[in-house]
């Protein structure tokens, strides 16, 4: 069995430690430890969902399976990184408060935006449900052509009966309401980048 806890931790959250393969930095796992599992495996049977459905996996993570071992359990997806280049090599991508963080030029605001309105039209288009929708939940991927956001953690519907994944109608009022809140917070922190 792997000893996933040998591997370099690339992040670390209440619930859940980042691992990344060493044999293959395009992909890390996410694992909980028994007792504390509850996100996991709420995400992984929404990742298995959005497969079965078809959904391409642009704007998230793609998702390659779930995985157990003795007191955890856990899944392995893609770690998000730039599109290599001569400047940055195959760097990871930094999280979208890191971006917002830094001194931004009037076209990377623009830039910013036009990422921003292809993420919510993503989500919104395959009415994918983000539960924790903020700016460290959120990566920048730069790319030759500009850059794509990448909604990396927070999936899936906490309610009892999530009817928000199953009917668009309430998915899609769900997203917009989470998605005002994480623009009302964004604008309240970095006042002088407008984003709409």
């Amino acid at each position: 069995m792997i000893d996933y806890t040998t591997w370099p931790v690339v992040g670390k959250g209440m619930e859940r430690t980042c691992y990344l393969n060493p044999d293959d930095p395009s992909r890390l796992v996410k694992i909980s430890l028994a007792g504390n599992t509850r996100q996991t495996q709420r995400e992984i049977r929404y990742f298995r969902f959005l497969l079965d459905r078809g959904v391409p996996f642009d704007h998230i993570p793609k998702f390659y399976g779930e995985i157990h071992g003795d007191g955890f359990i856990g899944f392995e997806q893609e770690y998000v990184r730039d599109f290599p280049c001569q400047k940055t090599g195959n760097a990871p991508a930094i999280s979208l408060l890191q971006y917002l963080s830094s001194a931004l030029s009037q076209e990377q605001i623009q830039e910013l935006q036009v990422a921003l309105d292809e993420l919510k039209a993503y989500l919104l288009c395959y009415n994918i449900i983000p539960n924790d929708l903020g700016a460290d939940n959120i990566v920048v991927k730069r790319m030759p052509s500009g850059i794509r956001l990448v909604l990396i953690d927070g999936f899936g519907s906490t309610e009892l009966i999530p009817a928000s994944i199953f009917i668009r109608f309430i998915g899609n009022r769900k997203i917009i309401r989470k998605w005002e809140k994480f623009l009302r917070r964004t604008r309240e922190r970095f006042p002088k980048i407008n984003i709409r």
